[in-house]
């Protein structure tokens, strides 16, 4: 090779490897930017790509292509302030101890929320919407988070945004954008959660109140009703769970009688849920874009559940509480746009509403504390979690009265069956009803084996389950 020649290779040489150098440091960007974005009420099967034949979330659709579907994604209290308690804390009800909507995380237990250490870790942290534990104040609001937009109760979908009347949840997608955009030139990392109240009713006992501009969506659908709504499986629950010997009727069916009693009430509640979701569906589309435009998209990690399920008429029921999958069954996707994160892939396996905060810990980088009960994801993300758990505790112990007749629950959930026990504030042996289903052929939960002789095997072990989960759950 001539003198000449080799100059030119070694010019050649020195340039592709200086761009290596500059590419590798491109990809090692630190840690990432976090987006939780947490719905109210959105049941599992509420995604177009979930089998849905109605509603359109074409962006909750992207968010499944783009990253990881948990399938099998659960709470473990079916109700907006535990199941949030139990997302901030990665704890159970049981060691958090939020059974009510008047009680507040402490000050110990919020320096050890997801928001609290990734703060402490150097994140830039922004809160906006439903905050749904308890009262946050102000001052609080300020030391946990940089950006704060969030508000304390149900707050109403009648709002304003710079002096105009808004649909609350554009108004969120707005505030979303106005982080995004006052975070494009910094170099500390960003976690922005951004809990929608949609589609949950707007008051109490509640209506369902979805943005104008999408009014008009479905209208020409004849929606099917869930299998369980069928009239035959109306008086599934015994009486004295749907009405007390006081008289007062169980929340579930009185929202029921208020909402699907009737074909068109069915037909124009549901309509108008699946117009609250699309609603969000429409605000993540916006932050997927400003992302792009703000070139932050590319090392933004995007977290997405919602808080509980959702009885649509199932067993006469309408709302949340129970163990049924309606209720306590959630979507849950994770997406990580970094090199060798997984893409478009579907995960069978359990997944609980108390690991998303290890979860995000660990994406950050940040050690979870002893205190969380829940599971890190990103083993099961990238393949690489043996021994992964295969049953789980559901519990709802709510204090129930006249003014709000909800039964207390609380079972076992495995992968082959689903053991459920109702009863009265914490009266744990005065049992009213119980349910066994065998997960492998009864996923309408309508085959009760409760009383079978060849499941009375199964039914000894679940409640030895139960025993020892409630005990290791403290």
């Amino acid at each position: 090779m001539k003198a000449d020649q080799q100059l030119i290779l070694f010019f050649v040489l020195a340039i592709l490897f200086s761009c290596k150098n500059e590419s590798v440091e491109e990809i090692d960007t630190g840690p990432p930017n976090i987006i939780f974005l947490l719905t109210d009420d959105q049941r599992y099967d509420a995604l177009s790509i979930a089998g849905n034949r109605v509603l359109e979330t074409p962006n909750m659709d992207r968010l499944v292509k783009d990253g990881v579907y948990f399938q099998n994604a659960f709470v473990t209290t079916s109700i907006c302030a535990m199941s949030r308690a139990s997302i901030l804390t990665g704890q159970y009800a049981r060691r958090h101890d939020i059974w009510d909507f008047g009680e507040s995380l402490t000050t110990a237990q919020y320096e050890n929320t997801y928001p609290a250490l990734l703060k402490k870790a150097g994140y830039t942290t922004g809160f906006i919407g439903k905050f749904g534990v308890g009262h946050i104040s102000q001052p609080t609001a300020a030391k946990y988070f940089d950006y704060w937009r969030g508000f304390n109760g149900q707050g109403s979908y009648k709002t304003s945004y710079n002096g105009q009347p808004v649909h609350l949840t554009e108004k969120m997608g707005h505030q979303a954008l106005e982080f995004l955009e006052s975070q494009k030139d910094k170099d500390k990392p960003f976690l922005l959660s951004i809990s929608f109240k949609a589609p949950h009713v707007e008051g109490d006992p509640g209506y369902f109140l979805p943005d104008k501009a999408y009014s008009q969506l479905y209208q020409s659908a004849n929606i099917d009703k869930p299998f369980a709504a069928d009239d035959q499986y109306f008086d599934y629950f015994p009486s004295d769970f749907i009405k007390n010997k006081n008289g007062a009727i169980n929340v579930a069916r009185k929202r029921w009688q208020d909402r699907f009693s009737t074909p068109g009430k069915f037909q124009e509640n549901v309509k108008k849920y699946y117009q609250l979701i699309h609603g969000v569906d429409v605000v993540v589309g916006r932050i997927l874009n400003q992302l792009n435009t703000l070139g932050l998209a590319d090392n933004t990690v995007i977290v997405f559940t919602s808080d509980n399920g959702f009885y649509l008429g199932e067993y006469g029921f309408a709302g949340k509480w129970y163990g049924s999958d309606p209720s306590i069954r959630v979507p849950m996707i994770i997406v990580d746009p970094r090199p060798g994160a997984p893409k478009g892939k579907v995960i069978e396996n359990v997944a609980l509403n108390i690991d998303l905060a290890p979860t995000m810990l660990s994406l950050a980088g940040v050690p979870p504390p002893a205190s969380m009960q829940g599971e890190d994801l990103t083993p099961l993300m990238t393949g690489n979690a043996p021994g992964w758990r295969t049953e789980f505790l559901y519990e709802h112990l709510w204090p129930s009265s006249d003014a709000y007749y909800i039964p207390s629950s609380e079972g076992v959930v495995t992968e082959k069956h689903k053991y459920m026990k109702y009863f009265l504030n914490r009266d744990f042996d005065n049992v009213m009803f119980e349910e066994l289903y065998d997960r492998s052929f009864d996923e309408h939960e309508i085959s009760n084996k409760i009383e079978d002789a060849n499941y009375a095997e199964t039914l000894k072990t679940l409640k030895q389950k139960l025993a020892a989960m409630r005990e290791n759950t403290r």
